[in-house]
């Protein structure tokens, strides 16, 4: 439900999601919004990725704090902690286990993510046999492939979360988004060894 709230420079009503206030044009108190809302994107996990970094540049340009700094000091803060919320978001909505964990959250349920005791036996040998692959190719061109099949099940995964978040069956998307982010270490560290 939004919540209007006051200009504190001229008195006005604003909706939540307004930023500058349009009589007056000052800018706002950053409000606490979800990182969809903040952005101005549909609350879904097949995010238009291009379509995110333009709402975001969009919205750095409006409220980038260099815009501000001949200012009152209140209008230089309100917009550094803006363009900081607006950054986080980004971050957030642009990598797939986190968007995946924020949605999980505003549908109400609470995302293991952060506990690492993830204990699916089926997903543990699997992580298990990549990494085993991996350490076992002898030469470049093995290491290589290993990382393109890793890049194969991570494509895999990250389809099957679509369709859990599509059919809303958060208890699914919750292990699929833990597997992700496994899947997804484990390519980093694999990158950082060829």
């Amino acid at each position: 439900m939004s919540v209007n709230s006051i200009c504190w420079n001229c008195q006005n009503t604003l909706p939540q999601n307004i930023f500058l206030c349009p009589k007056c044009n000052k800018i706002q108190p950053p409000k606490q919004l979800d990182e969809f809302k903040l952005l101005g994107v549909s609350e879904k996990f097949d995010l238009d990725l291009e379509e995110l970094e333009n709402a975001y540049l969009k919205l750095q340009q409006l409220f980038h704090p260099d815009k501000f700094s001949q200012l009152s000091d209140k209008e230089i803060k309100y917009s550094t902690l803006l363009s900081s919320m607006i950054n986080e978001a980004f971050q957030k909505l642009n990598n797939s286990t986190s968007r995946a964990t924020t949605l999980l959250k505003l549908n109400g349920f609470n995302s293991h993510l952060e506990d690492r005791s993830f204990n699916d036996p089926e997903v543990l040998e699997e992580i298990m046999e990549i990494q085993n692959e991996f350490l076992e190719a002898e030469n470049y061109e093995k290491k290589k492939s290993s990382i393109e099949k890793l890049d194969i099940r991570i494509s895999e995964t990250t389809n099957e979360l679509s369709r859990s978040f599509k059919n809303k069956n958060y208890e699914i998307a919750n292990k699929l988004n833990i597997k992700l982010s496994y899947l997804e270490k484990i390519r980093f560290d694999f990158k950082k060894h060829l």
